[in-house]
């Protein structure tokens, strides 16, 4: 340990640096994350500082995309905000996926028990989210755990017919997931990093998913009779 030194909490080793290979996917990171988090420990995202060989290096191996990646990651983290300031970003980046006559939700804590907001303002907010993704008659599709809040499920499916015309609701109980999903049309989604409750409080990642995990998403919905 003499050649190790820690500076602002950071650990730096004199004789090189752990790598992750091949690059992780995201629900991969994800687990790492929490492990690391169960053990005492923080995995903060930084940019790394790259002298000019290490640009040019990336640019012969990897092209233009190794740092148009790293851009569009960090404009994908939601900022720790206020919880309307918060909420506008997240509104932003899930727009994207319209327009849907198909969505599709997985997350388990979706309708909380105790919204750290209250029931109503809660409720209104995730309509807010869903309403403008979504085509007049779309269908909606929410993949809940077993303690989910049947109150706010109501208030949500409420909002969203006063909102969108012809508009149904699906709601569904499954423990087999973990991460967070929005799938529209069942083609394009991205993964959420953390519950909408209590927004704000936390930096966490929304990120587009890869095609072979929207597939895999799918299938495992469908082999659920979903």
């Amino acid at each position: 340990m003499g050649s190790e030194k820690m500076e602002d909490d950071i650990i730096d080793y004199a004789e090189g640096r752990f790598e992750i290979r091949p690059y992780p996917k995201y629900r991969d990171l994800m687990q790492i994350t929490d492990l690391v988090n169960q053990l005492g420990y923080n995995f903060p995202f930084s940019q790394k500082q790259y002298s000019l060989e290490d640009v040019q290096e990336k640019l012969r191996s990897e092209g233009a995309q190794a740092f148009l990646r790293l851009v569009r990651v960090q404009e994908d983290i939601s900022p720790k905000a206020p919880f309307k300031k918060a909420g506008d970003f997240v509104a932003e980046r899930l727009a994207l996926l319209s327009p849907s006559s198909d969505l599709i939700i997985v997350d388990p804590y979706l309708f909380p028990p105790n919204p750290k907001v209250g029931e109503d303002e809660y409720s209104e907010f995730l309509a807010s989210l869903i309403a403008p993704i979504l085509e007049p008659g779309a269908n909606v599709i929410c993949i809940v755990n077993t303690h989910s809040n049947k109150a706010v499920e109501s208030a949500v499916a409420g909002h969203l017919e006063h909102l969108v015309p012809g508009v149904t609701v699906e709601i569904h109980q499954s423990d087999d997931f973990h991460d967070r999903f929005w799938i529209s049309g069942r083609s394009q989604g991205v993964v959420v990093g953390a519950s909408f409750n209590g927004l704000g409080r936390k930096l966490f990642f929304i990120d587009t998913l890869e095609q072979s995990d929207v597939d895999s998403i799918v299938a495992e919905l469908a082999a659920l009779g979903i």
